[in-house]
């Protein structure tokens, strides 16, 4: 299961969402992998700094691991979108669900 939520913390980054998140699990190497794509965009009209992602992974387990997806402070203008993509480690239980949002 993916989720993900817009960031709300005022009204300019209001308009910064992300959509499109993607997860899968590759066990085609001596470690499984967990990759997480997805874009974040600027819905706004004027332009926006994009702050880090926040990416949680929740193991069948039930606990969660939180990691931090750097942005560099990168500037979006009305309408422009920004790719991303991580790899991560793998709970050793499994995966029950990931959740991406911005980090406060």
């Amino acid at each position: 299961l993916v989720r993900q939520a817009p960031f709300l913390a005022g009204a300019q980054a209001s308009a910064l969402t992300i959509s499109g998140v993607t997860s899968r699990v590759d066990v085609s190497g001596a470690n499984p992998v967990l990759f997480v794509d997805g874009e974040a965009a600027n819905d706004g009209t004027s332009p926006a700094t994009l702050p880090p992602l926040e990416i949680r992974v929740t193991g069948n387990d039930g606990r969660t691991i939180r990691y931090t997806l750097g942005t560099s402070g990168h500037s979006l203008a009305s309408g422009e979108r920004f790719g991303f993509a991580s790899r991560l480690d793998v709970p050793k239980n499994g995966v029950r669900t990931v959740l991406v949002t911005f980090a406060e």
